[in-house]
């Protein structure tokens, strides 16, 4: 059997290091050994030679201040002859009104969850879409947390307007104020910094983290804090906070995008959903976190610590049973196999 994978060059340069690059390199690695009926699956790259061609990227691709295509005008993303399947991820309710007629002209669509399965049906787009949920390596394991001098929170990836690093900081300002008994760490992406007034008076328990991690590293900043926080308006998967709970970690984060909010416990923040004021989604609406209740959270799980910590680490091993990235993909691909017959993948 045979699938062939196409995606943006950009991605591939990126060696896996986060977003769509991390996904393309972990479902050629688990792709490579899915074995349907003793056959043995090849993953082929941007290759007229297969029947069926996976694009994973945004199916179209403008720069959202200029509009200008930032492909080059003879990219392809299928061979004429290729089943076509588009995976990709969407965080508003409607995808972007650009992707549409792209989206409509594929054989079938993959997205991370059912949130963004909706949002193409909202969209008008009738292809056919299946949901794939996404995996969590081994490495990030279970630790045990205990209250120790500092009650440590973080939040990932703070310089994306996405995930609400102003709102975190807000929350826990009003939350705790300048207390020494917790702190917050706000972790950028990739050299990302950002600069505000409030940048000239910080307080000294938020601490900003600017430089490029490596994986082990972002494991270890994982393991050494205590409480993710993360408003997020919303997720194409999600995989900073199932890699936080894949640690054991208590996780404060919106739902209603989320797969995997069953995980969660009671830290769910209180939403609705609107038009967002931080990110350029015109198309639809995105999930808006309320502050009262992100406050409340994060009080809360400082005044049970000791529980949190123990609900979050007994249930870490199942988490990474669940979203093992063999099992995912393998269980995801049979399906696919048996919908579609292996003259598709020959």
């Amino acid at each position: 059997m045979r699938l062939s994978i196409h995606t943006d060059q950009d991605v591939k340069d990126s060696d896996g290091t986060a977003g769509y690059s991390y996904s393309y390199f972990k479902m050629i690695e688990h792709f490579s050994r899915f074995t349907y009926q003793g056959e043995s699956m090849e993953i082929l790259d941007d290759s007229k030679d297969a029947n069926a061609q996976l694009f994973y990227m945004e199916p179209e691709r403008y720069n959202h201040n200029t509009w200008k295509d930032l492909r080059k005008p003879d990219f392809k993303k299928f061979h004429d002859h290729q089943y076509k399947i588009q995976g990709t991820h969407i965080e508003a309710t409607k995808v972007w009104s650009h992707w549409v007629e792209a989206m409509k002209t594929v054989d079938e669509i993959w997205v991370g969850n059912y949130f963004a399965r909706d949002a193409v049906l909202n969209s008008g787009i009738e292809t056919p879409t299946y949901v794939f949920e996404l995996g969590v390596d081994p490495v990030w394991k279970p630790v045990r947390r205990e209250r120790k001098g500092v009650i440590k929170f973080l939040h990932v990836d703070s310089a994306s307007p996405r995930k609400r690093a102003d709102l975190t900081i807000e929350a826990f300002r009003r939350a705790f104020g300048t207390r020494r008994d917790v702190s917050l760490t706000l972790k950028y992406h990739q050299h990302q910094s950002v600069f505000s007034v409030n940048s000239l008076f910080e307080e000294s328990n938020i601490i900003h983290i600017h430089e490029t991690l490596s994986q082990s590293d972002l494991v270890k900043l994982y393991q050494d804090h205590d409480v993710l926080v993360y408003p997020t308006e919303g997720e194409g998967f999600g995989f900073i906070p199932l890699q936080a709970l894949a640690t054991g970690m208590p996780v404060i984060t919106t739902g209603r995008w989320c797969s995997y909010e069953d995980l969660l416990g009671d830290n769910v923040i209180k939403s609705k959903l609107g038009k967002t004021q931080h990110t350029q989604y015109y198309d639809g609406e995105v999930v808006l976190a309320e502050i009262d209740s992100l406050v409340h959270l994060m009080r809360k799980v400082v005044d049970n610590f000791d529980d949190e910590v123990n609900y979050y680490f007994n249930q870490a091993p199942s988490v990474y049973d669940r979203y093992n990235w063999q099992t995912r993909c393998d269980a995801f691909l049979e399906s696919v196999v048996k919908r579609l017959g292996t003259k598709t993948f020959n």
